[in-house]
């Protein structure tokens, strides 16, 4: 079975390479590891150019969304490098008070106008913000691909986006026990909208949760998720995978 850890971030002190190697034993051929922190975006490209199969996109998520300094110019250059498929992640977060609801909106609208330009398309963090994450993406995406990652919304937000023309990527949270709402929205979303990923180091699935999580514990989550759906877990599995390299424009014997 071939699966495609579409999010991830890397942790200071993470061996990118190591990761990539316990998740290519778990069967998890693609993984895309995600920008979040101000300033982090060359170090972390830096590690994926040297190992093969690992892709990023850029961004700033909206818990640092108060320390942009506006430069939007140095993410379209980094939007040039040949392993970069994706502007993220970026979106809005009102659960947290990391940054003022009007200072995240502003730089969510120049990365969405940045996907926008460049053709990339958005990998969107969207929590406790639905209407105003949903308006911006209909007024700057212009219908440009974009995925709401770790999707915990509601069926009814989860149809309202795939009607946008977007995708839904679900993490182990799918697996949690009291997690009836998240996997209702899954069953809604059509299996060529559906991608998986860990957001590791975060939301272990189970039977591993309490652990610090990795790209290689997607395959769990696809398990499960396969028995959600009383489908084969390789079918699933190369359906997503499918989903996922057309999804960030990586072919399925891309030179990496």
């Amino acid at each position: 079975m071939e699966i495609f850890d579409t999010h991830f971030h890397l942790a200071p002190g993470d061996e990118l390479g190591a990761i990539a190697a316990r998740a290519l034993a778990a069967g998890v051929t693609r993984l895309l590891v995600a920008g979040a922190a101000v300033g982090e975006a060359e170090a972390v490209l830096g590690q994926v150019a040297a190992v093969p199969a690992v892709f990023a996109a850029v961004g700033v998520h909206p818990h640092e969304a108060g320390k942009f300094d506006g430069d939007i110019g140095y993410y379209r250059g980094l939007a040039g490098h040949r392993r970069v498929r994706a502007i993220g992640e970026i979106g809005l977060d009102y659960y947290y008070d990391n940054a003022p609801c009007d200072t995240q909106k502003a730089v969510f609208r120049q990365f969405l106008e940045l996907a926008r330009e460049t053709g990339l398309p958005a990998v969107v963090h969207c929590r406790d913000a639905y209407d105003d994450c949903y308006a911006l993406l209909a007024e700057c995406l212009d219908g440009g691909p974009f995925v709401v990652h770790c999707y915990t919304g509601t069926v009814e937000w989860a149809q309202r986006f795939l009607a946008l023309g977007g995708h839904l990527s679900f993490t182990g949270i799918l697996t949690f026990p009291r997690s009836d709402d998240v996997r209702a929205a899954f069953h809604s979303v059509p299996l060529d909208r559906l991608m998986f990923e860990t957001d590791s180091p975060y939301l272990a699935p189970v039977p591993l949760r309490g652990r610090v999580n990795e790209p290689a514990n997607v395959a769990h989550i696809v398990t499960y998720a396969a028995d959600v759906l009383e489908m084969p877990a390789a079918e699933l599995a190369a359906v997503t995978t499918t989903n996922a390299l057309e999804f960030f424009g990586i072919t399925a014997d891309a030179a990496v």
